[in-house]
């Protein structure tokens, strides 16, 4: 059963490692088993839902080389995670972290983690994101939440 997608703004200095926990639950309330075999979690931060460059990519397919960043430029076109590339693409930075399903042997929780060199690329100002659920066997996309991602400028680098 989809849960309904809420709204969680976001909110890190450059620099900084982040780490969201969540839980998964569905429209009564009931842990949903993130068996990776039969889920995966994805997550993009962008400038704007409407452009096509990525700040952020990340899947639980790829923990714990789950993120990919801009690098130096902050964007990327990509895909990341080893798929198949337009010719005018650039790949994107792999990073460390990720979205690891069941953390920590707890059923229906999550993780989102990015690690401190991807978020000093990001550029400072307001981003947008989402972050969806995908049931592999029955091609079922769950939105879990969205909101902003606001990055500040870091002082210490």
């Amino acid at each position: 059963m989809p849960i309904y997608c809420n709204n969680y703004d976001i909110n890190l200095y450059q620099g900084q490692s982040y780490f969201l926990d969540l839980d998964y639950t569905d429209v009564n309330d009931e842990v949903v088993d993130l068996n990776g075999a039969t889920f995966e979690a994805r997550m993009q931060v962008r400038r704007s839902p409407l452009v096509d460059e990525k700040l952020i990519a990340m899947s639980s397919d790829s923990y714990p080389r789950g993120v990919v960043g801009g690098g130096n430029t902050g964007y990327f076109t990509g895909p990341g995670f080893g798929l198949i590339a337009e010719e005018n693409d650039s790949p994107g930075v792999l990073g460390t972290g990720g979205i690891t399903l069941n953390y920590n042997g707890v059923t229906g929780a999550f993780r989102i983690e990015i690690d401190a060199e991807t978020t000093s690329n990001i550029p400072a100002g307001r981003h947008f994101y989402d972050l969806d659920v995908r049931n592999k066997e029955t091609g079922f996309v769950d939105k879990i939440i969205t909101g902003t991602f606001e990055v500040l400028s870091e002082v210490t680098r």
